[in-house]
C-alpha cells in the first residue's frame, strides 16, 4: 500500500490485519476477476484501476467494501465483485452519468445536497405526493435514474477519506395507499441493486417525517436488508425533523426545509413539516 500519508484519517489507517490479509489475496485475483466479468483488462471501477500490482490505496479501500459485504470471505467477495462488474456491463452503468432524465418527474423524487459533519455527499429521497404510475410505471427508467443518483453520490467521494454516502428518506404527505403494488415492486429492486452493487457505501439513512402507519413501510423493507444495514437507520417522527437532521448536518448545508439554511431550488419550506 501508498504510505506516504500518513495521517490518521486515512481510510486505509483504519484497517486490521484480517482486513489487510483478506485485501492483498482479492487483490492478487483481479486478474482472474476481470477475466470472468468480461470488462476489459484496463477497466475502472469509479475512476480507479483493478490493476492488482497498483499501490492506489483507493483500491484497497474498493476492495475492503466487497470484503466487509461478505463477512470478509474472499471467495464470496471474489464472486460478488465479479457479478457486480457484470452487471455494470449489462445495466450500462458507466455510462448512466451521461443519461437525461425528467426534471418535471425525478426532481421531486431525489437530490443530492451539499454534506453532512463527516464530509459525506446527502442524498434526499422525496415519497409524499408522487404520481406512483409517472415515477415507478416506467419501472426500467426509474431504476437507471435512482442508479444514476447513486453514481452522482459517488463522484463526490475520494475513497481517501470518504468513501460514504449519508441518505435521508424523507415521508412528508406519504399516506397509506402511496405505498402500492407499483411502488413496493421499485423499492424491492432498488434495495437488490444497491446491496448487490454498492456494498458498504451506506454510512446512514434518516427516515423522517414518518407518519404513525410507517411501522408496515419498515417491516416490508427490512426484509430485504441485512442486520448491519438496518443498524445504520435512524427514524424522526414529525415533531423532531430539524433535531434530528442538525445533530448530523450543519444549518448551512441542511435545507431550508428541514430547519436549515441551505436554498435548494425547486424544494420549498412548504412541502415539509419541520
Amino acid at each position: 500500500m501508498n504510505t506516504e500519508n500518513t495521517e490518521s484519517n486515512l481510510l486505509v489507517n483504519a484497517f486490521n490485519e484480517e482486513e489487510k490479509k483478506g485485501i492483498n489475496e482479492l487483490k492478487a485475483l483481479l486478474p482472474e476477476i476481470i477475466k470472468d466479468s468480461g470488462v476489459p483488462e484496463n477497466y475502472t471501477l469509479w475512476g480507479i484501476s483493478l490493476d492488482k500490482d497498483s499501490s492506489d490505496d483507493r483500491l484497497d479501500v474498493i476492495l475492503r467494501k466487497f470484503l466487509k459485504a461478505r463477512n470478509l470471505d474472499v471467495n464470496l467477495a471474489k464472486e460478488m465483485l465479479t457479478n457486480s462488474l457484470k452487471w455494470r456491463i449489462e445495466f450500462k452503468t458507466d455510462s448512466i452519468l451521461s443519461e437525461t432524465f425528467p426534471e418535471s418527474i425525478f426532481a421531486k423524487v431525489g437530490f443530492i445536497h451539499k454534506h453532512d459533519k463527516y464530509n459525506r455527499p446527502v442524498t434526499y429521497n422525496l415519497y409524499g405526493g408522487l404520481d406512483n404510475n409517472e415515477v415507478f410505471g416506467d419501472l426500467d427508467r426509474f431504476l437507471r435514474w435512482r442508479v444514476q443518483l447513486m453514481e452522482k453520490g459517488i463522484q463526490h467521494l475520494d475513497f481517501v477519506k470518504v468513501d460514504q454516502i449519508a441518505q435521508v428518506h424523507d415521508y412528508n404527505m406519504v399516506s397509506m395507499m402511496s405505498y402500492d403494488k407499483t411502488a413496493k415492486t421499485a423499492s424491492k429492486s432498488v434495495i437488490q441493486i444497491i446491496q448487490e452493487n454498492y456494498p458498504e457505501f451506506l454510512a446512514v439513512k434518516y427516515f423522517i417525517n414518518v407518519p404513525w402507519w410507517g411501522d408496515y413501510i419498515f417491516k416490508f423493507i427490512s426484509m430485504f436488508l441485512s442486520e448491519e444495514t438496518k443498524s445504520k437507520f435512524i427514524v424522526a417522527s414529525q415533531s423532531n425533523v430539524k433535531e434530528c437532521m442538525t445533530a448530523a448536518i450543519d444549518e448551512g448545508n441542511l435545507p431550508v426545509a428541514y430547519g436549515g439554511q441551505s436554498i435548494v431550488p425547486g424544494f420549498e419550506v412548504e412541502e415539509v413539516n419541520v
